[in-house]
């Protein structure tokens, strides 16, 4: 795929692997507060749901996606290494990692 090229992973249209096909390792970190953590971009995305008539949404956690395009002999450890240090903020928020 190249740069420009419909893609349903984002709503940009553009591909987020621009450089697909080409060796290397991609991942998906997953970034989430943890429970007992309020979360008031959750509640008024709850609060709106319910103003538009989607009465059964009871709760609403909202987090973040990072993707990440990696070279060649990443590890998982390094990856677990950027969400210690900087893509994830561990006193408040947990995170998941998925090799895609």
């Amino acid at each position: 795929m190249t740069l420009g090229t419909l893609s349903p992973r984002n709503g940009t249209g553009l591909n987020p692997w621009p450089l697909a096909g080409v060796a290397g390792m991609k991942a998906r970190v997953h970034v989430m507060l943890k429970n007992g953590v309020l979360d008031p971009q959750g509640e008024a995305v709850r609060h709106a749901l319910g103003a538009m008539g989607f009465d059964q949404v009871e709760g609403v956690r909202q987090g973040k996606v990072i993707d990440l395009e990696l070279a060649d002999g990443s590890t998982e450890a390094d990856i677990t290494e950027m969400c210690e240090k900087l893509l994830a903020n561990t006193v408040i928020e947990r995170y998941e990692i998925e090799l895609v």
